[in-house]
């Protein structure tokens, strides 16, 4: 394994009672959430230094220099959701209600237009943060974003790799957005029981909005956000091993790489196989037990610094995050001027964007027997 500076002492991963393929993507996951914690306290300041004498500390260092050091690199690395530079902006700007029927059309609709078009960019989330509460004008708006980025007919949302946006539809993508928002807030007006993950994304795609694209990211990310608004339920093992599957996104794939690789083992090869190995590990998270003292420290943490207990949208974001620590570590190493080092970041970043409109490169999980 590793030399993984937060992972628990082997014992302690041995009494989860686990595959070793499963024990080692617990390992990583535990990893993750440690290090978000601690990157938490660092962001206010109330971190102490990291033992230098640990093997992975060099790595933990680097990985975390690189996420303070812009916010499109604080909204790809940092490990808990509500932690990263653009999700504090969106949170501290639309605080969660109590009841999520009490959100107006026009809230949602500031939700997906921070989403999908300024995530990553500080200045481009104010400048997209609506004024009193009226609706505003559309074609201003869409004269707004278009006038960000340098190009002429391309927006890029650099915090989601290499996607662009093309500028002519962006007129057409908020009438869409616009129209999902006033849906959402209907159902949320009339609902008593908010409708499933799986609902909300299907009810996303089903809107076919440009750049948008079935089973991509941004879809994903929107949805995640409703459910952080109570606007659905949060999503299941078998969603998110289903998106896996389907979008090939390198985050979480490219986690499920790193373990194959570590333990030589196949990775998942279909979707029951893959929610079979993840509500396992998941379960970890759920229900702790006097036996893994630093699980239960981890679950207890992460419910005090985000406000709700962990769920599968966390477990997809840390996914994520172990592979560009992965990525982070080889850099590093003295290895980020190679090619080969060049080139799976820059595949990791085309692969971000879910559909082959933005260029992407599907992940071939290496398996057991595969030729090197």
């Amino acid at each position: 394994m590793a030399n993984l500076y937060f992972s628990p002492e082997p014992a302690e991963l041995r009494a989860l009672g686990l595959s070793q393929y499963e024990i080692y993507l617990s390992s990583h996951l535990i990893q993750t959430l440690r290090l978000g914690i601690y990157m938490n306290k660092k962001l206010n300041n109330k971190a102490g230094p990291l033992d230098i004498t640990h093997p992975g500390a060099a790595d933990c260092e680097a990985y975390i220099k690189s996420a303070f050091s812009s916010d499109m690199l604080s909204d790809r690395l940092f490990p808990l959701r509500h932690t990263g530079s653009s999700m504090r902006f969106v949170l501290a700007h639309l605080p969660v209600p109590g009841d999520a029927s009490h959100l107006t059309a026009l809230q949602i609709f500031q939700l997906c237009v921070w989403r999908t078009f300024a995530f990553g960019n500080k200045e481009h989330l104010l400048q997209g943060t609506f004024e009193g509460n009226t609706k505003p004008g559309l074609e201003q708006l869409a004269s707004t974003i278009q006038h960000w980025g340098n190009g002429a007919l391309k927006l890029p949302v650099p915090a989601y790799g290499q996607l662009q946006i093309i500028k002519a539809k962006i007129p057409i993508m908020l009438s869409s957005l616009w129209d999902l928002s006033e849906e959402i807030s209907s159902i949320a007006r009339s609902k008593s029981t908010p409708p499933t993950f799986a609902a909300l994304h299907e009810r996303v795609l089903n809107k076919r909005i440009p750049s948008i694209p079935p089973h991509g990211l941004i879809a994903w990310l929107l949805t995640s956000d409703f459910f952080e608004y109570g606007l659905c339920q949060p999503p299941s093992v078998r969603d998110l091993a289903e998106h896996i599957m389907k979008s090939g996104t390198s985050g979480p794939t490219g986690a499920l790489k790193i373990v194959a690789d570590e333990t030589d083992q196949a990775a998942p090869a279909t979707t029951e196989g893959l929610e079979h190995v993840l509500t396992r590990v998941f379960a970890v998270f759920e229900d702790p037990t006097e036996h893994t003292p630093t699980i239960q420290q981890v679950v207890a943490d992460c419910k005090s610094v985000q406000g709700r207990s962990l769920t599968v949208v966390d477990m997809e974001h840390a996914l994520c995050k172990i592979s560009r620590q992965n990525t982070r570590a080889m850099a590093g190493k003295g290895r980020s001027k190679t090619r080969g080092a060049k080139e799976e970041e820059t595949k990791e970043n085309m692969r971000d964007n879910g559909g082959p409109e933005h260029n992407v490169v599907e992940l071939q999980i290496k398996r057991s027997g595969d030729k090197k």
